[in-house]
């Protein structure tokens, strides 16, 4: 769950720039820890509201039993009072198939997600690379430059520059469009510059992770 903050920003970059069907709603009971009229479809890219209607008996949520490629819920909406709505976020990627879901709140609170056919929302993807750059450049400015391309739009990404075993430097909440490249500059850490000190080469690795994503690194040497 700790990205939906995040990603109910980013779901509004995404959707601003693909045209969202209108995914029927997944509705909970009023007076039961139930939901109501399940199983629910959509068509594959639409995005599900989870509606959490006057009368219900408390918070509620809507999230997948299945992790994606992030290692966090395939989908999942925020936890939400009675009379009050939340988009289901993480849905508009999913292929044509049934998906179980949960109220982590109430063991036991459960249904199905059906997606019918159609064409899923690409799902965030980026390609990381080290570009050349001298090390006495990076010695004196103490940043490393990092190249970000988007597979597909993507944002939330965060970086993370490591020599060896050490982090040496972060970069946190990084967007990206499908098919532009970001050079992000990242500031090393009085560690890292440390760490980057001595030796005619340093070879350093970049890893990075995006909500919905696959965790994706590089390496690159600076002499």
């Amino acid at each position: 769950m700790k990205y939906i903050a995040g990603i109910l920003a980013a779901a509004a970059v995404i959707f601003g720039a693909v045209a969202v069907a209108q995914a029927e709603d997944i509705i909970s009971s009023a007076g039961a820890n139930t939901y109501d009229g399940g199983p629910f479809h959509i068509a594959a890219g639409e995005t599900p509201n989870y509606v959490n209607p006057a009368g219900s008996l408390g918070y509620h949520n809507v999230v997948s039993e299945d992790d994606g490629p992030d290692g966090e819920k395939l989908f999942e909406s925020e936890a939400i009072p009675a009379n009050s709505s939340s988009p289901v976020v993480g849905a508009q990627y999913l292929s044509p198939g049934t998906y179980h879901f949960v109220c982590t709140i109430h063991p036991g609170m459960e249904d199905d997600l059906i997606v019918d056919p159609g064409t899923p929302v690409a799902r965030p993807a980026v390609k990381l690379s080290v570009p050349s750059q001298k090390l006495k450049k990076a010695r004196k400015s103490g940043k490393i430059k990092v190249d970000v391309k988007g597979v597909a739009d993507s944002t939330g990404v965060d970086l993370t520059l490591s020599k060896g075993k050490a982090v040496i430097g972060t970069a946190a909440d990084l967007a990206v469009d499908k098919g532009k490249t970001r050079t992000v500059s990242v500031a090393l850490t009085s560690a890292g510059a440390k760490a980057i000190k001595k030796g005619k080469k340093v070879t350093v690795t970049v890893a990075g992770t995006l909500p919905f994503g696959k965790p994706v690194s590089a390496k690159g040497t600076l002499r």
